[in-house]
Parts: structure tokens; C-alpha cells; sequence
């Protein structure tokens, strides 16, 4: 049970490590300029690829079906900048976070007695970060090989191709050719973009979910130690002591997670919602839908409710946990020991731990869903109910 929990675990840590590093977004202590530069190539290249589609989105404005094709794309993308732009910004924090929960947690796997304590629901959270990455590629994967496929079928069935389609739909302020090197080029950086747009995406919602699962483990350390305290007076005092201290940090980690995700997770609740009803609108407008339209329809409609689900889970993971830790202090062995009871009270008046945006609403799963789709429910109504 240990081990496969070690081998969860790490699988989960190396696959969100190696995401970042190829971003140049995990956040090592003495990285080079070289390693840096790679984020802002991954910013730019979504940056481009945001100013391209929407100048597509205002050519076609008058166009609905148009339209919202475009804003898909337009707010993938927006939503890869806003994520680079934060944890550039927020660079020296995410380092802290970082030295404070990652460190230390893999001293706490050495502890075999704790094994079986901090590594509960690790499989989940690794099969999410798992689903979220198979689901993003298998997107990307499809806007890549659709003009390929439409260009062979052309060539096949002897088709003059005026134009050759490229992955997403924009506007450059300069006429590509039909074919040949121009249009190569285009393509290929077209690719870079969607590549950057699968690294950062992957990347920086798995960081989120391995955070809060270390932050959950050591909550239950500490739950741990508590609960097993015995009648000596002086080993009490100082567990006590001890998980007042954890516990500090804890709250700092936490506040640290709030600076550097508040902005991406307001966005992705804002849009997600929006986007999908605009995805489906598209849909509902298409007479027949094609197998090959319903293999790129699936995996973004997966994406964009998985995405939602795992911010929102997390979230409310982390409050319950917090809240299991306040219930262990409570029910620990320090009745009568007035020496305890002033680091209980300290620890028990503590409000839960939990992760909100810009102190206005708490990521939690039954919540954020409620209004996710009362907000998604509206928005689609509007769309249906609205003359074009």
C-alpha cells in the first residue's frame, strides 16, 4: 500500500516537474537566464496567437458562427498568457512556496509510519492530472492534424486547394500564399503556439493540484501527531508548540497560493462557463455533425468541466482537511492540562484554511459548481433566446 502510494506520488510529482521545466516555469533556485527566457517564449507565443485570432474575431464580427469559433481559441490562449504572466510575476513567491512544502515533504515520505496517512487519495489526484493532460493533447493533437487531414483528402481526390487552411482561425496583417514557405512558416508557428499553449496549460493546473496535496499531507501529519500525544506533560507541550508553528506556515502557504492563482482561477470561472455555451451554441447551429467534428467537440467540452472540477475540488479538499485537523486537536488527550489549553484554544479559534478569490468567494466544489452552472444555465439561455 506504501509503495504503490511512493510510486503514485512520484509519478504525479515528475510529470508536473517535467511540464514546468520545459516551460521554464518550475521554480528552481538557481536558474539561469536561458532557463527564464523560456516562460517568456511560451507567453509570447500565446500573446501572438491571442492578437491573431482576435483580429480574425473582429473581421468576421458580424458573424456569429464565426465569432465564437474564434473566441474558443481566443480565451485558450488568454488564459496561457495570464498564467505565464502570473507566475512570472509572482516569481519570488512561488519560490517560497515552494522551498516551504516541497522540501518538506519529501522528508515526510521517509517516515514510513506516516505513509499511509499523507499519501490518501494520491492515486486521485494523480489520475486528474493524468486526465487533464491526456485531455489537452488529445485537443491540441486534433487542431493540429485537421487542416493536415483536409489538405491530403484535397490532394487524394484531386481537389485544387486555392488556400490552405491553417490550425486555428486569424488574421495576420500581411497575405499569406496559398502554399510553399510562407505558409510553412505560419504553420510551424502556429505549432510552437500550440505546443506552449499545452505545456503551460498542463503545467500550471498541475502545480495547483500538487500544492494543495502537500499542503493536505502535512495538515494530516500534523493531525497525526496530535491525536497520539500521551499523558507525559512535556512531549504534549511540545507537539503542540510544534503544530502552532506548522500550522503559521500553512496559513503563509495558502496565502501565497491565493497571490499567484487569484487571478487565473477568477479568469478560468469567468470564462470556462462562457465558452462552453458559446461551443455548444456553435454546435446546436450545425446541421450534421461529422465524426471527425465530434472527436474535436468531446475532449474541449471534457477540458473545460475538468478544469473547473479540479480547481474546485482542491479547494474544498484543503477546507476539509483543515477542518479534520481542528476536530483532532479538539478530541487530543489535553483535558486537565492547563499547560495544553492555551495552544488549543490558539489552534482551534483559527479559521479553516481554505483558498479564496480576491476574498470574495471560497474554491470549493458544491459551491463554485452551483454557480458555475447557474451562471452556465443563463448564459446558454441568453444565447438561444437572442435573435442573430
Amino acid at each position: 500500500m506504501a509503495k504503490s502510494g511512493i510510486s503514485n506520488y512520484r509519478a504525479f510529482h515528475d510529470l508536473t516537474k517535467i511540464l514546468l521545466t520545459i516551460g521554464g516555469l518550475w521554480p528552481y533556485s538557481n536558474s539561469n537566464i536561458l532557463y527564464r527566457l523560456l516562460s517568456y517564449v511560451q507567453g509570447f507565443l500565446s500573446l501572438g496567437m491571442t492578437l491573431v485570432v482576435f483580429g480574425f474575431i473582429l473581421e468576421n464580427f458580424s458573424n456569429v458562427a464565426l465569432v465564437t469559433r474564434g473566441l474558443n481559441v481566443m480565451t485558450s490562449f488568454t488564459s496561457a498568457v495570464l498564467k505565464v504572466v502570473c507566475l512570472i510575476l509572482k516569481h519570488r513567491e512561488m519560490e517560497e512556496l515552494h522551498k516551504n512544502l516541497d522540501p518538506y515533504f519529501e522528508k515526510l515520505l521517509e517516515n514510513e509510519k506516516m505513509l499511509e496517512h499523507i499519501l490518501k487519495k494520491v492515486n486521485i489526484f494523480r489520475l486528474l492530472s493524468g486526465v487533464l493532460t491526456l485531455t489537452v493533447f488529445a485537443v491540441i493533437a486534433f487542431q493540429i492534424i485537421a487542416p493536415l487531414i483536409f489538405i491530403i483528402n484535397c490532394k487524394v481526390h484531386h481537389v485544387e486547394i486555392k488556400k490552405y487552411p491553417l490550425i486555428y482561425p486569424g488574421n495576420y496583417p500581411w497575405n499569406i500564399s496559398a502554399s510553399g514557405s510562407l505558409y510553412l512558416a505560419h504553420f510551424t508557428l502556429e505549432t510552437f503556439g500550440t505546443f506552449a499553449l499545452f505545456f503551460v496549460t498542463t503545467s500550471v493546473d498541475s502545480l495547483f493540484t500538487l500544492y494543495n496535496f502537500q499542503i493536505i499531507g502535512q495538515l494530516r501529519e500534523m493531525s497525526y501527531y496530535i491525536t497520539h500525544i500521551d499523558s507525559d506533560d512535556d512531549s504534549g507541550k511540545y507537539i503542540f508548540h510544534r503544530c502552532i508553528i506548522q500550522h503559521q506556515k500553512l496559513i503563509k502557504c495558502v496565502k501565497l497560493m491565493k497571490a499567484i492563482y487569484g487571478p487565473v482561477v477568477l479568469w478560468m470561472m469567468s470564462t470556462n462557463a462562457i465558452v462552453l455555451c458559446a461551443l455548444l451554441f456553435q454546435i446546436s447551429k450545425v446541421k450534421t455533425i461529422t465524426i471527425i467534428q465530434s472527436v474535436m467537440f468531446t475532449p474541449y467540452v471534457i477540458l473545460q468541466l475538468l478544469q473547473t472540477f479540479i480547481y474546485a475540488w482542491c479547494g474544498s479538499c484543503l477546507t476539509e482537511e483543515s477542518e479534520n485537523y481542528k476536530y483532532a486537536v479538539y478530541s487530543a488527550n489535553w483535558y486537565g492540562n492547563r499547560i495544553l489549553m492555551s495552544s488549543v484554544v490558539i489552534i482551534i479559534t483559527q479559521k479553516p484554511l481554505a483558498i479564496t478569490i480576491f476574498n470574495s468567494s471560497t474554491l470549493s466544489s458544491k459551491e463554485n459548481f452551483q454557480d458555475y452552472f447557474s451562471f452556465f444555465e443563463t448564459t446558454l439561455t441568453k444565447f438561444y433566446y437572442t435573435d442573430f
